[in-house]
């Protein structure tokens, strides 16, 4: 029997193709700003190891997300909208007894295909009852934490609640065992080393999938907001600002963690067939709650808000399969698109995926093709009264976003002053990224890496500012706001009143959409049952 059952697991690990299953390796940044990546064209924040990715591989210019992190995360595991979940609101609390509702995800479409499946990093899916927790979920192993966020070092949860009571636990998990072990180690160290240790140890004849869900760049605890290793904070004296000092270093060492993977890859022989993709899960929040100082210049608004800077997120794709490497792709692509595009790339059959909203761009992103998707619901909140429709090269958006509009605005650094050291291609060459990417296959040139650069840069300013919104304010004039996207990305330029039939028949899709929503799950907080002090002072599960 044994031997019959790895007979199988051997030939789950060669496609349909014919060819071996690729490795999967699945990264995210938390509340990381579309400016913070240097492949987009600033040179505030070098992200050489990032950019070898991207150089070598596709930059995604039009890659959507949710506008905050529990949606995106229900997106990519689910392959669907949020709003066929009930998962379309505010991020999970941790003292919320909610969870992602249970049905078939990522990680388990991949374990039927022969994959091993590893999480590392942030969860923020549920764990009131422990069968929401990641190991419960179709992973084979989880090492990190289960909230929405925590401390860098002391890894310490601190929630605030109505009547200003505040719950603190300690929130690091190796598998369902408190990792008392990783206190006061920087945790995008620890979710590097435990990536790598991964990687090394790992069996070739199977196929990995990798999901290292950083909590770089999410704020933390009041008090300790940003934190980073102050040699790399020291990296930065060129930006004035203190706390956007610090926000760079937590990037770099992110970057840095991406770099120290991609060559454990290749130490292991594992880069040659290997699909690496990096995403941001929502843009910056540069004011308000859990401020980052991150910035998503040029566009507009901030995480939590329909516009760019929340939705359109950092995005790439690097493999040896793409037969085209080193473009910049502005074919739309969402969230929901990776589990049906990942199922097909690792040799599942789509056609055996159901209700699903995420299509497969597989062929799209191999072959340079056209994507398959031309339009794209964004969000409908339901409570919040928002909702934006992506159709073609035009963006509907309904709704304001901020106390008073407060956040429907421009924030952040351009990136471009010219006291910031100048992009250095020989210090891009020489990262981790890049030497292992070079060890297995042809690189771009210089010329191509600054035109890939030029291409991935998004402008619609003048002299490094930002250009003012001035005729759409929907917080005032309540009424839906249409742009063209493709020749107006920052959303400057109200043409609802010159469009009014396109208006409408985005407007109807929206209805459309809005017909199969289900309801927001939020539920009332259980301040009392999930309190950490009745757990050793722990994160627990309290709902057994």
């Amino acid at each position: 029997m044994l031997v019959g059952a790895r007979c199988l697991v051997l030939l789950l690990a060669v496609t349909a193709q014919g060819q071996q299953q690729p490795h999967i390796i699945f990264m995210v940044a938390d509340d990381m700003g579309w400016n913070d990546v240097s492949f987009h064209g600033a040179d505030q924040i070098p992200t050489y190891n990032l950019d070898a990715l991207g150089y070598n591989g596709v930059i995604l210019n039009s890659h959507y997300v949710l506008p905050v992190c529990t949606p995106t995360r229900s997106a990519l595991m689910t392959g669907r909208y949020p709003i066929h979940t009930g998962m379309q609101g505010v991020p999970m609390f941790a003292a919320e007894p909610r969870g992602l509702p249970f049905g078939k995800i990522l990680p388990e479409y991949l374990k039927d295909l022969g994959y091993v499946t590893r999480a590392v990093g942030k969860w923020h899916l549920g764990f009131y009852k422990k069968e929401y927790t990641p190991t419960y979920r179709g992973f084979d192993s989880h090492v990190g934490y289960w909230t929405g966020f925590t401390s860098y070092y002391d890894h310490i949860t601190e929630d605030t609640y109505p009547g200003n009571r505040v719950l603190s636990g300690y929130d690091f998990r190796r598998n369902m065992d408190v990792a008392w072990d990783l206190s006061g180690k920087y945790a995008t160290d620890v979710f590097t080393d435990e990536s790598v240790k991964i990687i090394h140890e790992h069996d070739k004849s199977r196929p990995l999938f990798l999901y290292l869900s950083h909590l770089a760049a999410h704020a933390g605890n009041d008090g300790k907001l940003l934190e980073a290793p102050q040699e790399e904070v020291d990296k930065f004296r060129h930006i004035p600002e203190a706390n956007r000092r610090t926000y760079a270093a937590m990037i770099s060492k992110m970057d840095e963690s991406v770099g120290r993977v991609v060559e454990a890859l290749q130490d292991n022989g594992m880069l040659n067939n290997s699909i690496i993709v990096f995403i941001s899960d929502n843009g910056a929040p540069t004011v308000g709650m859990f401020r980052n100082w991150g910035s998503n210049f040029p566009f507009r608004g901030i995480k939590a808000t329909l516009w760019e800077g929340g939705v359109r997120g950092v995005g790439l794709i690097w493999s040896p399969l793409l037969s085209d490497p080193g473009r910049v792709s502005e074919k739309m692509m969402h969230v929901s698109d990776w589990l049906p595009t990942l199922y097909s790339a690792a040799g599942g059959d789509v056609s055996n995926l159901t209700s699903m909203d995420g299509v497969n761009q597989w062929r799209s992103l191999v072959e340079d093709t056209e994507s398959p998707r031309t339009e794209v619901l964004l969000n409908i909140d339901e409570k919040a009264k928002t909702a934006a429709y992506r159709f073609g090269q035009w963006k509907l958006v309904i709704g304001s976003f901020g106390k008073n509009g407060s956040y429907d605005e421009y924030f952040g650094e351009h990136g471009r002053s010219t006291s910031n050291p100048v992009y250095n291609i020989s210090s891009l060459v020489n990262s981790q990224a890049w030497k292992s990417i070079s060890a297995s296959q042809s690189t771009v040139s210089d010329n191509q890496i600054q035109q890939l650069r030029k291409l991935a840069s998004v402008t619609c300013s003048k002299g490094g500012s930002y250009q003012r919104v001035s005729d759409c304010n929907p917080s005032l004039n309540k009424m839906p706001c249409l742009f063209n996207v493709l020749s107006d990305p920052c959303e400057t330029k109200n043409v609802a009143d010159y469009n009014k039939n396109l208006a409408t028949n985005i407007y109807n899709r929206l209805v459309y959409q809005r017909q199969t929503l289900v309801r927001q799950l939020n539920v009332p907080f259980d301040v009392d049952g999930a309190d950490p002090t009745k757990f050793n002072n722990t994160w627990s599960p309290w709902m057994e």
